[in-house]
């Protein structure tokens, strides 16, 4: 019973994002649900970092670009910038490609092996796409595709110039992280991620984590608020308990 009323929840979901009803879904979920307040602030604190800490000449990579509300903002705080943007579901890789004609599109995934991999495409919350299916069986109508996936190491060069990466992958940033380690250490670029429940889909640890920013790459991890810098205790809490899951890592 509760599988079928899932499905049908999905259903009702897809149905009004095809209607155009998307925007007005989001919104009801920001007043009703704990972390999409969390997340509206949050995104609110994201524009003004991006304000603050973009050059006009800044160099950025956006991995998950989904319909461009962050790379937006990079474009038009980086005007002279040479950006790079990652988006695997087609319609939204399409998409981008007549909005941001300026930036270099990239209808692919970022992991830590390169190659062709399944993903759960989710018809009814695309944000919810990953190369790992993190809804419940049931509650969304998902298709499986297949992607591209590429390594960021083996793509740009370490002596690329990166200012910025935004990682939001549905709990598959550490491969992201990790697959593009010799560049991010030679930059030491602002990292701006995701980080809560979904990573416990691919077995990513709290500590893995906090050990491959703070300690591999040298950076410090604060919260979109300001908090920190985390210890790996704190980070570890946070994780945990789930109250907050956007960071931002810099030196």
């Amino acid at each position: 019973m509760q599988e079928q009323m899932n499905r049908q929840l999905g259903q009702l979901r897809q149905t009004a994002v095809e209607l155009g009803l998307g925007p007005a879904l989001k919104l009801v979920r920001r007043t009703v649900l704990p972390s999409a307040r969390r997340n509206a602030v949050d995104d609110q604190h994201l524009a003004l970092l991006l304000s603050f800490v973009l050059q006009e000449d800044s160099n950025c990579i956006d991995v998950g670009a989904h319909r461009g509300d962050v790379l937006k903002s990079i474009v038009l705080h980086a005007p002279r910038g040479e950006h790079i943007a990652y988006e695997p579901l087609p319609h939204l890789f399409e998409y981008l490609c007549l909005e941001f004609p300026t930036v270099t599109l990239k209808q692919a995934a970022l992991a830590e092996k390169s190659g062709v991999s399944p993903f759960a495409y989710v018809r009814s919350r695309p944000a919810y796409s990953g190369l790992r299916q993190r809804t419940a069986d049931g509650a969304e109508e998902v298709e499986e595709i297949e992607v591209v996936v590429e390594v960021l190491d083996e793509t740009l060069p370490p002596d690329h110039r990166l200012d910025l990466i935004k990682i939001d992958v549905e709990g598959a940033e550490y491969g992201v992280l990790k697959g593009g380690q010799k560049l991010l250490a030679t930059n030491r670029p602002y990292i701006i991620f995701e980080f809560g429940a979904a990573a416990r889909k691919y077995g990513t640890t709290a500590e893995e984590m906090y050990r491959l920013i703070d300690g591999d790459l040298g950076l410090r991890i604060f919260d979109m608020d300001g908090t920190g810098p985390y210890t790996l205790g704190s980070f570890r809490r946070t994780f945990d308990n789930g109250s907050r899951f956007n960071f931002v890592a810099h030196a």
